[in-house]
């Protein structure tokens, strides 16, 4: 449900978790040091199909499950840069009550003492917003279109963002490859400070045969090693493969 950091100290093992509706895959690693609330993300609706998606990166675990305010007859909203959940639901309720979310992201952070350290990305039939607060990490960014939002907060550098926006507008085709796409591209731009240790995509729209809450796509890889955009695009290779989606 939006994004976040989980502030308390991480068990000695901690379960990797890579999911499409029913699949799992788990895998054990060693927990890393805290480090400041940072991540990247797009947000974006497919006026063709009415699928919503998101496709996030961060150094941080389980962005995955931080993803569940997305709905294909609402819209989305992400919260990056620590606590969310009250956020993301006073955006959505607003947005559910029919409010752009231009008006629904004030609506949802106007409670919030640390907003000028939040990014908010909304988006719906209404059109799309974001907010970055002034207290963020730097690099801190955000670029808005017709259909999409992105946004980042302590990037590599200033070229992440744009990079996200010109790889998904370059696309045509599913809107989870785009999305995908555009998160590689951050990420082959720099990524973030500390790199990309877990990473997910969701999509959800129409004819969401064997999923639930409509979703088309969810994959999620969880605090890696190593490059997650890689893994994620791996595991959304072998999932296609599996399931023999064109």
């Amino acid at each position: 449900m939006g994004f976040g950091e989980r502030g308390s100290a991480l068990a000695a093992a901690i379960p990797v978790l890579v999911a499409m509706t029913g699949l799992a895959v788990v895998q054990e690693i060693r927990p890393a040091a805290k480090r400041p609330a940072s991540s990247f993300a797009i947000l974006a609706r497919d006026p063709i199909t009415g699928e919503y998606g998101v496709a996030a990166a961060s150094h941080a675990p389980l962005i995955g499950m931080n993803l569940e305010y997305l709905d294909k007859d609402i819209g989305g909203i992400v919260v990056l840069g620590g606590p969310y959940l009250e956020i993301n639901e006073r955006v959505f309720i607003a947005m559910q009550e029919g409010l752009s979310p231009g008006k629904a992201i004030p609506v949802g952070l106007i409670i919030d003492p640390d907003k000028e350290q939040r990014q908010a990305l909304a988006i719906s039939t209404l059109g799309a917003a974001a907010f970055t607060g002034k207290k963020l990490a730097k690099q801190a960014a955000d670029k808005v279109g017709d259909y999409h939002v992105v946004a980042g907060h302590r990037l590599a550098n200033k070229d992440v963002v744009p990079a996200m926006e010109e790889a998904f507008l370059a696309l045509d085709g599913k809107l989870s490859d785009r999305l995908l796409a555009a998160l590689q591209a951050g990420h082959d731009a720099g990524g973030e400070k500390d790199g990309a240790r877990s990473a997910a995509l969701l999509v959800v729209g129409p004819g969401a045969n064997f999923a639930t809450r409509d979703r088309l796509v969810d994959l999620r890889i969880d605090f890696v090693s190593g490059d997650a955009v890689a893994a994620l695009a791996e595991l959304r290779a072998q999932v296609d493969s599996v399931y023999e989606v064109n």
